[in-house]
């Protein structure tokens, strides 16, 4: 749900971690590995070709470690607990040191930490790990979230906000990471084999703070935070077996784990992601948007109603034809009152604004878009409706008031679907599709990667919005809009 006025949050900084220049993976040479071993099928082997070529990963760029790169093990891949946990604290200490030294903070500053990975869920926790690499303090609030996937970069933030708000004055560091040797798959299932192609090493650390003196710190060059968190909104459609089952960690059949993804994937992300943005569109969208989705669904409105009408009296014309009497019911009061008393109307606005996003699933197939703005009463018996037939109106995201859009970069197929349902440009897409490039798929971290790049490559003016969008396992969809309090160029 959303607050009309929630506690205020800041984004004092962050810090992706950059593996070494000799864990770039060669793709030329994970091919070799694939023909020498001869584990694969020819038809395997074009599969995962055909999948990786069309990815949007580069084919030298992305990093694997050194127990799964082939540069380093060939194909003797190491996936045991010992070769988790190194790879696990290199990335997640090298993305909390490079955050320190950025910051110039001392461990002893964090009150609250939040680490989450999905699949490695070691003992002691990962947040743990982290107290002892840097020796936070005894009383430090530490919690890890695992199983919560790609989408718990942006969902998380709801909790970190939470710990926040029951702890003012306080600083949170934030890690997010997904270790990739005990989410490797060593079988021939292709809807588990995927991960393989896609996912890459990385993690990310924010400090995220409701600290006056971090903030609006006093004295001349000293900075203060980067962002404040204006809104965020998180939704859960696990309630349907459909959207729980479209990703997991499982065995496939022959016992061998792996992360199965369901061809209803795009369908139940869709569903969700549409959820998501008409709870935060009339956040976002400019006053004359808002007033054109509110003037669409009052169209569609009157039409539904006067299908109903013309429905009614069809109805009464065939029971006079039958029995040659009429029924006397007032049928046009009752179409009249069914005009003036739907319950929706008090969210006709939102709901209208938020129906572009029903295509984010159209390149798979028609059947997974979702409806968010069909009216609460049923389709007229007979006849074609103008209510349905019309389409509803698709708020441009482009001319809103965001000016930056960090978006899941789960692959090429992926940003394309969103960056058509948002109705965005290649301008606006080009930080999301640069990470995927680059760093590939790199779960929950992924939206902070790109953050990082805009503030690079393009930069972040005083006042500018940015829209933060993670979908994953659950199906969950997270939703950030962030402020920026200051001019950031790195």
């Amino acid at each position: 749900m959303l607050s009309l006025f929630p506690p205020r949050v800041y984004l004092y900084d962050l810090n992706i971690y950059k593996p070494p220049v000799s864990f770039k993976l060669d793709q030329r040479a994970v091919i070799r590995t694939w023909h020498d071993s001869q584990f694969y099928t020819p038809e395997l082997l074009d599969f995962q070709t055909r999948v990786f070529a069309r990815s949007g990963l580069s084919p030298t760029e992305t990093h694997l470690p050194p127990t799964l790169n082939p540069a380093y093990v060939g194909s003797d891949v190491r996936t045991d607990l010992e070769a988790a946990a190194k790879e696990c604290r290199m990335a997640v200490c090298g993305a909390v040191e490079g955050l320190f030294k950025k910051t110039g903070l001392d461990p002893a500053d964090i009150d609250i930490l939040v680490t989450t990975c999905s699949i490695f869920c070691p003992t002691p926790s990962m947040a743990s790990m982290v107290v002892n690499a840097f020796g936070l303090r005894r009383d430090v609030q530490s919690y890890h979230l695992g199983g919560m996937g790609c989408a718990n970069g942006v969902v998380a933030v709801n909790m970190v906000a939470d710990l926040l708000a029951a702890h003012p004055n306080s600083n949170a560091l934030f890690v997010t990471t997904e270790t990739l040797a005990p989410a490797f798959y060593f079988g021939t299932e292709r809807h588990r084999l995927v991960t393989n192609l896609l996912f890459r090493m990385g993690a990310a650390a924010m400090l995220i703070t409701n600290k006056p003196s971090l903030v609006r710190p006093a004295g001349r060059g000293r900075r203060g935070a980067k962002y404040q968190l204006l809104r965020r909104v998180r939704v859960h459609t696990g309630q349907s077996d459909d959207a729980y089952t479209a990703i997991h960690f499982s065995p496939d059949e022959e016992g061998k784990n792996g992360i199965y993804l369901g061809k209803n994937i795009v369908k139940e992300a869709s569903r969700a992601l549409s959820m998501a943005m008409t709870q935060i569109a009339p956040y976002v969208l400019t006053w004359q948007q808002l007033a054109e989705a509110g003037i669409d669904a009052l169209r569609r409105r009157r039409a539904a109603a006067a299908d109903r009408y013309r429905n009614r009296q069809r109805v009464d014309a065939s029971s006079v034809d039958k029995s040659g009497v009429g029924n006397g019911d007032g049928s046009s009061s009752s179409g009249g009152g069914t005009f003036g008393g739907s319950s929706r109307s008090g969210k006709a606005c939102v709901t209208a604004a938020a129906a572009g996003h029903d295509d984010t699933a159209a390149e798979s197939s028609a059947d997974t878009a979702v409806t968010a703005s069909t009216p609460a009463d049923k389709a007229p018996v007979a006849g074609a409706s103008r209510s349905s037939t019309t389409p509803s109106y698709k708020p441009n995201f482009q001319n809103s008031t965001v000016s930056h859009f960090l978006l899941h970069a789960g692959g090429a197929k992926v940003l394309d679907g969103l960056g058509e349902a948002l109705q965005l440009d290649d301008t606006k897409l080009a930080p999301s599709r640069n990470v995927l490039h680059d760093y590939g798929n790199i779960s929950s971290s992924t939206t902070w990667y790109t953050l990082a790049c805009i503030e690079t490559t393009q930069g972040v003016r005083r006042g500018e919005r940015i829209l933060q969008v993670g979908v994953g396992s659950g199906i969950k969809c997270g939703v950030n809009v962030w402020k920026a309090l200051r001019n950031v160029h790195e």
